[in-house]
């Protein structure tokens, strides 16, 4: 692994994020606003481009593709999606409880169908049970996709979940 700088400290901030941005209920309606609240943040915060998806069940509810994201983009969010839904975190997570030995790097033996990097977030219950649907940022550098997601969850539920640093 080793593809990319993170720090020790990410382990107990991604577990936190995810205890802190489970929701009551999630919509459609709500994955519209938060898919675009997420393009948003990618133009205004990061400067960069990126392709968002958010998916429920095996259905693409929110989709849309910045300028210079390709089919490449959708490569690497369908390998950061089957990442998270084998570990039941983020993909970012997983990847840095690996590099920490806290857990099995299973993808590594499966490269072509696992990414372990940032970008797919699980929207979880409040109850922290299966995850309603999946969001995925695929375009910048593996902390910011990850990141930006978080941003836009904090912002829909009005909660700070905190920032890798």
């Amino acid at each position: 692994m080793g593809e990319f700088e993170w720090k020790p400290q990410w382990i107990e901030i991604l577990a936190g994020q995810e205890q802190a941005l489970r929701y009551s209920r999630f919509t459609r309606e709500m994955a519209l606003e938060l898919g675009l609240k997420i393009v948003q943040l990618v133009k205004e915060k990061y400067h960069d481009n990126a392709a968002v998806r958010i998916v429920e069940d095996q259905t693409t509810i929110f989709a849309y593709k910045m300028p210079g994201t390709s089919l490449e983009n959708d490569w690497w969010m369908d390998r950061k999606l089957a990442v998270s839904r084998c570990t039941g975190t983020s993909s970012l997570r997983a990847y840095v409880e690996a590099e920490n030995g806290l857990r099995d790097a299973f993808w590594q033996a499966r490269a072509d169908n696992f990414a372990a990097c940032g970008g797919c977030f699980p929207i979880f219950p409040a109850d922290g049970s299966q995850p309603w649907a999946y969001v995925l940022v695929s375009g910048m550098v593996h902390h910011h996709d990850h990141q930006a997601i978080v941003d836009a969850i904090s912002w829909q539920l009005g909660t700070d979940a905190g920032v890798l640093e």
